[in-house]
Order: structure tokens, then C-alpha cells, then sequence
């Protein structure tokens, strides 16, 4: 069931990315830097869509065939992903930003209990907080999308 939940995820998460931002065809791979930050709705356009993917890239690790640890490994790039839109939507969308520090917050802790002690509990644990990021950056995306 969870992996169904999952794929139905994934796929809602890839139509959010090309509506979101379909009207946003060129970005350049500095826009995302910290530097690109100053440049306003394309930078968080651009950091958006990166996390887009670093999550969607996190939803495919199989945890019970490589482990918690295989999904510290794709949680890396979603936290430096979810930093920088976290610095570019800061000004225009300080509530949602916050939102989504807090859900980065409980997945880092899902893992890391699943680490210390991986249960059946824990792992749901991990796929529950997951499933909660998702929904908050889909819904990140959606706020965003009129920026873009």
C-alpha cells in the first residue's frame, strides 16, 4: 500500500513540477546558488524545481532492500535542496519556507531513529514523514507556480 501511496506521489509530484512552472524554461545552474537568492521568483523557481527532484529521487530509494542508510544518502540532497529554497522564498513565502524546514526537521528525525533502531515502527516511521514532505513541497510548488 505505502508503495502505491508512493508512486501516486511520485506521479502527482512530476505533474506539480511541469505545471508549476511550465512557463519557466530557462534557468541557468547558477540560479540556484546562494548568490542567485537576490534574484527574487526565479531563483526560488529554479531551487523549487531542484527540490522537485532530489525528492522525487528520495521516494525511489527501495529502504527495504538497501536500508535506512541508502535513504540518508538521498535525504542529503533533498536538505541541501530544501536549505536553498528555504533562503529564496524566505521573503515572499516565509510561512510555507518554515513549513517546509519543519518537515525537512521530521524526516531527519524519522531517520535518524530508524537508524538507531530500525523497527517496522520506525521504518513507517521514515515513510510517513517522507509522504508529509511531499505533500508540503507539492503544496510549495502550487504557492510558488504563480511567481514563476
Amino acid at each position: 500500500m505505502q508503495r502505491l501511496r508512493a508512486a501516486c506521489l511520485l506521479a502527482c509530484l512530476a505533474c506539480g513540477t511541469t505545471v508549476a512552472c511550465s512557463d519557466y524554461g530557462s534557468s541557468s545552474s547558477s540560479a540556484s546558488s546562494s548568490s542567485a537568492s537576490s534574484s527574487g521568483p526565479a531563483a526560488v523557481c529554479s531551487s523549487i524545481v531542484k527540490l522537485q527532484g532530489s525528492v522525487a529521487a528520495l521516494q525511489k530509494v527501495p529502504v527495504r532492500e538497501q536500508g535506512v542508510a541508502a535513504v540518508q544518502d538521498a535525504f542529503a540532497s533533498v536538505r541541501s535542496d530544501a536549505a536553498q529554497v528555504v533562503t529564496d522564498a524566505q521573503s515572499q513565502f516565509s510561512t510555507q519556507a518554515d513549513g517546509l524546514s519543519a518537515a525537512v526537521s521530521a524526516v531527519q528525525t524519522a531517520v535518524g531513529q530508524a537508524q538507531a533502531g530500525p523497527t517496522a515502527g520506525s521504518l513507517q516511521a521514515v515513510v510517513g514523514s517522507i509522504g508529509a514532505l511531499v505533500d508540503d513541497v507539492t503544496a510549495f510548488a502550487g504557492d510558488v507556480s504563480s511567481t514563476c
